[in-house]
C-alpha cells in the first residue's frame, strides 16, 4: 500500500484575507484534520529501485481531541498518534482554544451545507466519468468523508518514487517531482537522541555509547 496521511489546520476565510461562500463550507475557529491519500504501488519493469505509484482515494477526517469527550479514540492508527499528540500539546499550553471541537466539524459539514455550485457539478460528473470517482454528498456519523477512483490514477513513467536508501529503521525516497521524502520506524528518533545524548556526556571528549 501507499497511503499517504497529512496533517492541517483549516483556516476561517476571514483569516488569511478571503470572502465566505455560501457553496462551500467554512469553519467559525481553526480545525485540525487529517487528510489521507491512499494508494498501492509495484515495482517499475525497466528501472531498478523505482516504485510505482497509482492513487485509488483518499479520505478527510477531524483530528478529534481527547477533550471533545469520546477519548479522542478512533480506529485510525495515524490519527490517534496526532490526537494524543495534539492533546499533549493542548495540556502543555502550546495549543490554545481558537481551534474549534467535533461539534464545530459537524456543525461545518452537516448535509445542508453541501450546496455545490454549477462548476463544482460539472468537475464531480467529470471525475465520475473518467476516473470513476465516488464522491461523496454527505458527513458519516463519526466525522470523515471519503471518495475512491475505481479507476487509479498514477502508472508507469507517470507518477513514481525512486528508493534512494533503505535498511531495517530508514527510507529515503524521491519522488517523480524531485521532492525527498524521509522515513523512519516509530521509536528510531528517540533511540538517536539517546545515542547524542550519551555521546555529548562522555567527560573525555570522545565518542562512546553506553
Amino acid at each position: 500500500s501507499y497511503d499517504i496521511p497529512v496533517s492541517l489546520t483549516i483556516e476561517p476565510p476571514d483569516s488569511v484575507g478571503q470572502p465566505k461562500t455560501s457553496a462551500t463550507p467554512t469553519p467559525a475557529k481553526r480545525m485540525r484534520a487529517i487528510q489521507s491519500v491512499k494508494g498501492y504501488v509495484l515495482p517499475d519493469p525497466e528501472i531498478p529501485n523505482r516504485l510505482t505509484v497509482w492513487f485509488t482515494g483518499g479520505k478527510l477526517s477531524p483530528a478529534r481531541l481527547a477533550s471533545d469527550g469520546d477519548g479522542g479514540e478512533t480506529d485510525d492508527e495515524d490519527q490517534s498518534d496526532y490526537n494524543h499528540q495534539t492533546a499533549a500539546a493542548r495540556k502543555a499550553g502550546d495549543l490554545n482554544d481558537d481551534y474549534g471541537d467535533f461539534e464545530n466539524w459537524k456543525a461545518m459539514f452537516a448535509k445542508g451545507k453541501w450546496r455545490k455550485t454549477l462548476g463544482e457539478r460539472a468537475r464531480a460528473m467529470a471525475a465520475k466519468l473518467l476516473l470513476g470517482a465516488d464522491v461523496p454528498n454527505k458527513m458519516e456519523e463519526d466525522g470523515h468523508m471519503e471518495y475512491v477512483l475505481h479507476r487509479p490514477v498514477g502508472g508507469h513513467g507517470k507518477v513514481y518514487v525512486d528508493v534512494l536508501y533503505l535498511d531495517e529503521d530508514i527510507l529515503i525516497m524521491r519522488g517523480h517531482h524531485g521532492t525527498i521524502y524521509a522515513m523512519a520506524r516509530s521509536g528510531v528518533s528517540q533511540r538517536f537522541r539517546a545515542i547524542h545524548g550519551n555521546r555529548q556526556s562522555n567527560s573525555d571528549g570522545h565518542s562512546c555509547i553506553d
